[in-house]
């Protein structure tokens, strides 16, 4: 792909923040979710409290085509306000059984959906779409499932970094979303090849935590930094997307935060609060382990000030019968990227270098961006955890997936989606998707011996950011 087309196709996502500021679960599939406490299985069935227990939506083998069903009132409502997210009524055929009605709605906020109507006219290829089974018949599911979400890739030449970087979350233990391919229709006419990426909703904290999903599920607010754009959430209740609308958890974990930074020591008192509020520390140092090797550049890493500094693209989940906090990640299409967009055409640097200024730097579309490690919680977590994220890396990927293994899957899924793709009229085409699939094997080597050559500078010195 050309420079300055791979930049803008990546950064486009970035700039939301603007604005608003093969293993499916973790822990793999031996364990089979549970059903939340209060769950009446006899009444309601065990198929619509789970969220596809048996991986047959999300099944990695398959690539399903989901007909969407809109009439032309929907459409026309659809269309005079595209950024609104706003539902209409509509269906959806799968495998031949008609689901409706149900809510439709283009998705994405700026980088995905906003950016394609700049000039007031569609000017994308694809649009993401959402469907939500239980708008208008509250008990309609799909499998255990309320929403699905696809993905268009307009970014991603490839058409497979979002499925990979979810699996990489996934084998290294983390609570991530399982995703597949899809075929997407309209009204019978085809859309394209999209990808399919699980929902994080109440069925999904239900799956995951030990408490059947009773605590408080957070989007894209920081412990310590919880003050957010008027554009995003005035409030720290505005974060709050499932459980109790009761933020007081969070509130207390940033106050701590905040008193830790001023202590003597701040690294180690921030690092304290770390250990009292996370629910398993060694799970955070396995998500950062994959959120570096898949390079999540426009993930928690990403501070953009505008003015306010904050990242975005990922979930907390409050626990409810610990109070503790686990980090899910969301929005990885921008990841395995080599050279890394945001380190080498904006210098900004990666969250482990701490020698470098917390000055603002200009990044794309001219706005300002800080280092990672400026914040107190990054940079806990790398100078006094170090060892910990090296031995995680080390495991990620020595002992659960290797990197012939990577470039395996990377073949595996060019062999699903070649036919789609070469019959995708709105996708990027067979010469360019070839290329990037090429590129994409080497941005993976890259990746690999990037994280490789921080491991052997931790076995040949011992040396932890901040040493010296």
């Amino acid at each position: 792909m050309p420079i300055n087309r791979w930049i803008a196709a990546g950064l486009a996502v970035a700039a939301s923040v603007i604005v608003a500021v093969v293993v499916y679960a973790a822990g793999g599939d031996s364990t089979a979710p549970r059903l939340p406490a209060n769950a009446d299985a006899a009444a309601i069935g065990v198929d619509q409290q789970r969220s596809d227990p048996f991986n047959i939506v999300f099944d990695q083998s398959t690539v399903r085509i989901y007909d969407i069903q809109l009439d032309e009132a929907g459409q026309a409502k659809l269309d005079a306000n595209p950024t609104a997210e706003q539902y209409v009524e509509g269906a959806v055929i799968i495998d031949g059984k008609r689901y409706g009605p149900i809510g439709v709605r283009y998705k994405g906020f700026f980088g995905v959906l906003r950016q394609c109507f700049f000039t007031g006219v569609n000017t994308c290829d694809k649009l993401a779409w959402k469907l939500k089974f239980n708008h208008y018949e509250p008990s309609l599911r799909f499998h255990g499932l309320k929403r699905l979400n696809f993905h268009q890739m307009n970014s991603d030449d490839a058409q497979m970094r979002e499925v990979l970087t979810y699996q990489v979350f996934r084998d290294a233990g983390v609570a991530a979303p399982r995703s597949v391919f899809a075929l997407l229709r309209l009204n019978g006419e085809p859309l394209g090849l999209y990808t399919l990426s699980e929902d994080i909703d109440d069925r999904f904290i239900a799956d995951r935590f030990r408490d059947g999903g009773r605590g408080v599920l957070y989007k894209e607010i920081w412990p310590g930094n919880i003050e957010r754009l008027p554009a995003f959430s005035e409030t720290i209740e505005g974060a709050i997307r499932r459980g109790p609308e009761d933020p007081s958890g969070l509130r207390e974990f940033s106050a701590a935060l905040t008193e830790a930074e001023q202590s003597d020591d701040p690294a180690a008192a921030v690092f304290a609060v770390l250990e009292d509020y996370i629910q398993d520390l060694d799970v955070l140092y396995s998500y950062l382990a994959a959120d570096r090797l898949t390079d999540n550049w426009d993930g928690i890493v990403a501070w953009y000030c505008v003015p306010v500094c904050g990242n975005h693209n990922y979930f907390w989940y409050e626990d409810a019968l610990s109070g503790e906090f686990s980090l899910i990640p969301w929005d990885v299409e921008n990841s395995w990227r080599s050279p890394s967009p945001i380190r080498s055409y904006y210098e900004m640097p990666d969250w482990d270098e701490l020698e470098r200024s917390c000055r603002l730097r200009k990044v794309f579309w001219d706005i300002d961006a800080r280092a990672p490690h400026c914040n107190a919680v990054i940079h806990a977590l790398a100078t006094q955890g170090w060892e910990r994220y090296i031995e995680a890396s080390r495991e990620l990927m020595q002992d659960v997936v290797t990197l012939e293994q990577m470039h395996e899957r990377v073949n595996a899924i060019t062999e699903l989606i070649e036919p789609h793709v070469l019959a995708d009229e709105n996708g990027p085409g067979e010469i360019e998707w070839r290329a990037a699939v090429r590129l994409l094997h080497e941005e993976i080597d890259d990746r690999w011996q990037y994280i490789a050559d921080k491991i052997a500078v931790w076995d040949a010195t011992g040396k932890a950011p901040g040493d010296g």
